[in-house]
């Protein structure tokens, strides 16, 4: 419908001057959309009004008695109904008149289908942001990158130049508060840090956070006086900006309850602009001067009120998700970091251990990350990634709860008591030669005083000899308990020992035979190596076995599926010479060969064990080089792993737990 108005002052249509009459009507009909100008001038006088810069569609009757159609270009033709250079007959007029209404309601017409197209495709657009807001909200799991997401998008779909996001939360006396968590404005760098206000209505956003009603206003400089919230002006103030129009919405979860707010500010989406709406106008607009802040903001359109109540939705719907994820993912780690301090807790000697062989591995990934040339140039380790091997460093251990802890801790070949009631033997022993010799001195001295005989042997050289001997093999037996690697060959020495025995003899208080090294006590002697016979051995290696089965039985997330097979593997090495399947090259995932270096550097460096002592870090890593020399494990790897000195990163007294 036509905005049709007649202006009566005689004053204007009867001026001799087209100018100031043109442009004292558009000063007055400024609000209509359509502006009908009928004039009787000639056409040079009329277009000193400049009506090129009038934004108002312009149709204009000139009767000009030195018209010529030559004169007139293309643009000027378009900007005229009728031009004359005779008088106007009164039926001549009146079609005229109603030509001109008719032309002007076919362009308010096709202006408005103009207007339906532009809002049309914008829609269109939005609908298309929503399925990526969709999707990004979805998949986004850092809660910061999140609220970026969140506010981004939001603009995007409204074109507004700035906006924040307020969070609502309790505070330590549980009562609710509003977080102001982020902020971003296109136009100018305005930094504003993280602070919180009351929830109360007195502010925008603590309004809406309780209400839940959204709110679309015009100017917030000029809120309706009895307006029960105000507007602070002193950020505006402080960084030369100027908030007029603004949009905030409620962010209510799953459960209807408003965990926060979205406030937009200052639209540029203008639907009435010449280039139409290019859906990038937040970027794409810049608000640099006073003059802007006027020209270029528009109220937000009506229709972002219940869409940006959709998004609002969406985000909070997907910051409650990505809570209880990062909830779960704490409870989860604290879980795991309290399952490890249980299991190193029965070695204090061990203690610390998987968390430091968890954080060597992820600086060995992060070193990775950085290498741009070689073998890994084009490995990168995500975050997801990392944290999976952190988790399976932490857990690489944890098939130990189910070993035998005594065998766990055997420091020498001999455990504690089989070696302390086997010294009990061999003192008996020794005891049972010499009482031996005792009574045989005895019985002599009788028979000298019953026969009357002078002569006195004396004590039998060959009991001291014996006597001797047993004291030797005490000594010898202390030398093959030792793990440590010496001149002695265990198994030719335990044989010599047992003939030593086997030719004194000992027996009990019976009178039987008895054996003072049993078969026990001479397979752990005979151990050519360190402190553990094959069956131990065996058992030791059975913790990564146990370890898999243990792990596996976690549901674990898709993205962190690999974690029992990197535990499982550790002890893999390259050559075929690791456990538990003895598995060679490529067949031992780069996870657990990472893992494989960082298990021995930290058991070679760690603080004294009963079966061993600690290592220097320099001779820790000759014998890591050696062993990457031999295949046994990467090379590579343990390039990166001196190339960015790794190693300096933790120390053998790091992680340890206080008793």
């Amino acid at each position: 419908m036509i905005n049709f108005r007649v202006n009566e002052r005689s004053d204007l249509l009867l001026t001799d001057d087209p100018v100031k009459e043109f442009h004292a009507i558009a000063k007055e009909n400024e609000d209509c959309n359509f502006l009908l100008f009928v004039t009787f001038h000639e056409y040079g006088e009329i277009k000193k009004c400049d009506l090129k810069g009038e934004k108002n569609f312009l149709l204009v009757v000139i009767l000009d008695p030195n018209y010529s159609s030559s004169r007139l270009s293309d643009e000027d033709i378009r900007m005229l109904i009728e031009c004359r250079n005779t008088p106007l007959e009164k039926d001549e007029f009146e079609f005229i008149l109603k030509k001109s209404f008719s032309y002007f309601e076919l362009q308010r017409v096709g202006k408005k289908n103009d207007e339906y197209l532009i809002k049309l495709m914008d829609m269109r657009r939005d609908q298309e942001d929503l399925i990526s807001i969709g999707k990004a909200l979805s998949l986004e799991k850092d809660p910061d990158k999140l609220l970026r997401t969140i506010l981004l998008l939001s603009k995007k779909i409204t074109g507004a130049d700035a906006g924040s996001i307020y969070l609502v939360e309790e505070n330590d006396e549980g009562e609710k508060q509003l977080r102001f968590k982020y902020s971003h404005t296109f136009s100018k760098e305005i930094p504003i840090e993280e602070f919180v206000m009351p929830l109360n209505e007195k502010s925008i956003a603590g309004y809406v956070a309780l209400t839940g009603q959204v709110l679309n206003l015009r100017d917030v400089y000029n809120l309706p006086p009895d307006a029960p919230f105000s507007f602070n002006k002193s950020i505006d103030l402080q960084h030369q900006y100027r908030s007029k129009t603004m949009l905030v919405v409620p962010m209510r979860n799953h459960i209807d309850e408003i965990i926060g707010v979205i406030q937009l500010l200052n639209s540029k989406e203008d639907i009435r602009a010449n280039d139409g709406i290019s859906g990038n106008e937040a970027f794409e607009i810049r608000l640099t001067s006073p003059e802007d802040f006027e020209t270029k903001v528009v109220p937000f359109d009506s229709r972002y009120e219940s869409l940006m109540e959709a998004v609002a939705s969406q985000a909070a719907i997907a910051i409650e998700n990505n809570r209880m994820i990062r909830q779960i993912e704490t409870q989860f780690e604290e879980f795991v970091k309290a399952s490890v301090h249980a299991i190193e807790s029965r070695d204090k000697a061990t203690s610390g251990h998987s968390f430091r062989v968890a954080e060597i591995c992820k600086r060995m990934a992060l070193a990775i990350n950085e290498e741009n040339d070689g073998v890994f140039k084009e490995v990168r380790f995500s975050n997801i990634e990392i944290k999976e091997l952190e988790y399976a460093a932490l857990l690489h251990d944890f098939g130990k709860v189910y070993i035998d802890l005594a065998v766990f801790m055997k420091g020498k070949k001999l455990y504690p008591k089989d070696f302390e009631n086997l010294m009990l033997k061999i003192n008996y022993f020794y005891r049972f030669v010499e009482l031996q010799a005792l009574l045989q001195n005895y019985n002599q001295t009788k028979r000298i005083l019953d026969s009357e005989e002078i002569e006195y042997k004396g004590c039998n050289l060959d009991i001291e000899r014996k006597l001797q001997s047993i004291k030797k093999i005490k000594e010898l037996i202390c030398q093959l308990n030792e793990p440590t690697v010496t001149e002695l060959n265990p198994t030719d020495t335990i044989q010599m020992i047992l003939g030593e025995i086997n030719e004194i003899l000992c027996k009990d208080i019976e009178g039987n035979v008895m054996e003072i090294i049993d078969e026990m006590a001479r397979k752990n002697l005979s151990i050519q190596k360190g402190s553990l016979n094959d069956e131990e051995r065996k058992e030791i290696e059975s913790h990564v076995i146990h370890t898999y089965n243990f792990v596996s039985k976690i549901p674990w997330p898709p993205e962190y599926r690999n974690i029992p097979e990197i535990a499982l593997k550790h002890h893999e090495k390259l050559d075929g010479s690791g456990y538990p399947y003895g598995l060679k090259g490529e067949e031992i995932p780069l996870q657990a060969r990472m893992m494989a270096i960082a298990d021995i550097y930290d058991a070679l460096t760690a603080s004294d064990r009963p079966y061993k002592k600690a290592i220097s870090k320099e001779t820790a890593l000759k014998i890591l080089g050696e062993e990457a020399e031999r295949g046994k494990i990467d090379k590579h790897l343990f390039d990166i792993f001196v190339k960015h000195r790794i190693y300096e990163f933790v120390d053998r007294d790091s992680y340890r737990f206080s008793s």
